[in-house]
């Protein structure tokens, strides 16, 4: 299969070259010049891409010219609004209905819940004043407009490579020792991505799917095992020790998903 992807980055690149060793073709972005060489090495072929929010780059119509297309750029947290994100997401759109590209699959995330203090669901609605990540919900709503066959991932908390719990609290004082966690892990998100591909359902039109670990320790239990796995000290816990949250439904319960705990 033909497959792009847009965003070569933390999470895009290893998937990108796991989907190499499997035997389909892969077109990747990158925002980086510098970077594209990297990219090829790796059997990808480079294509150099922004989203400004209109599409910007070179020869970036190849990302379109594929059979299913992963896109996966979160919203920056600090430089850009709300709003940038929506529009880049509905350049994407535009982009897409114009194409030939039968399947797309949407990075998202968990926080498009609220923080209700329960469990959540896939059928649980937004709420922006109780902690809606309101770039997520309006990116969501962009890319559910496209004529094509989509799946929507909503992942939880990222962990893998640099990306490791509790490490920038090392020493810190910080709150909320006793609340659950919503976390998956890179290995994990390729493992489901190259599964839903192989396994993609004839007649998919639109899904959306938590993918976290159905496994929730608290903040203090998974930041204590990685302070203790990679050295770095242990966080200062600080009243109250439950602080607004959400547990995660799974929708990969019997997918063997591991424990954040475990890695």
């Amino acid at each position: 299969m033909k497959i792009g992807i847009v965003g070569c980055g933390w999470l895009g690149l290893p998937l990108a070259e796991s989907l190499v060793k499997a035997g389909h073709e892969v077109v990747g972005s990158t925002t980086r010049e510098e970077k594209l060489e990297t990219l090829s090495l790796k059997g990808i072929e480079p294509i150099l891409f922004h989203l400004n929010p209109m599409p910007e780059g070179l020869n970036f119509n190849r990302l379109f010219q594929v059979d299913l297309l992963i896109i996966n750029i979160p919203p920056g947290r600090k430089k850009n609004t709300p709003e940038f994100y929506e529009e880049q997401i509905k350049y994407l759109k535009y982009q897409l209905l114009s194409s030939d590209v039968k399947k797309v699959i949407f990075i998202s995330s968990t926080s498009y819940y609220p923080n209700s203090n329960k469990k959540v669901t896939v059928n649980t609605p937004f709420d922006f004043s109780n902690g809606s990540t309101k770039a997520v919900v309006k990116g969501e709503q962009q890319i559910s407009q496209i004529d094509q066959s989509l799946m929507i991932l909503r992942c939880g908390g990222l962990m893998g490579k640099d990306r490791i719990p509790g490490k920038w609290f090392a020493g810190k004082p910080t709150k909320g020792a006793d609340t659950p966690v919503n976390y998956i892990h890179l290995e994990d998100i390729i493992k489901v991505v190259k599964s839903s591909i192989e396994t993609w359902p004839e007649d998919l039109k639109r899904q959306t799917l938590n993918l976290v670990s159905d496994h929730h320790p608290t903040r203090k239990e998974i930041y204590g095992k990685m302070a203790e796995r990679y050295s770095f000290d242990l966080p200062i816990w600080e009243d109250p020790s439950n602080i607004s949250s959400k547990v995660v439904e799974s929708s990969f319960k019997d997918f063997g998903l591991k424990s954040p705990l475990d890695y």
